[in-house]
């Protein structure tokens, strides 16, 4: 599963969805903005509150890092 957190107005959590959405991968998005729980979720799982934060079947990658995404997505969409 992939989770992207985020917040309304970030311009690298868009970049992130459409790379996503690009890539016809299915996400879950928490905007951690409105959402005390997801804000307690990325400050666990990345040590860290800036978005986004996002969880590829629990693989963690701060910010728009499209490298690490790749090489963690090439992994997930071989396991589907």
């Amino acid at each position: 599963m992939v989770k992207i957190y985020s917040t309304t107005g970030c311009p690298w959590c868009k970049k992130t969805r459409d790379y996503f959405k690009s890539k016809n991968i299915d996400f879950v998005e928490v905007n951690v903005g409105s959402n005390e729980n997801g804000k307690e979720e990325i400050i666990h799982l990345s040590g860290q509150s800036g978005t986004p934060v996002i969880n590829i079947d629990g693989n963690i990658v701060v910010g728009f890092n499209k490298k690490a995404i790749d090489n963690i997505i090439y992994d997930y969409v071989s396991m589907m």
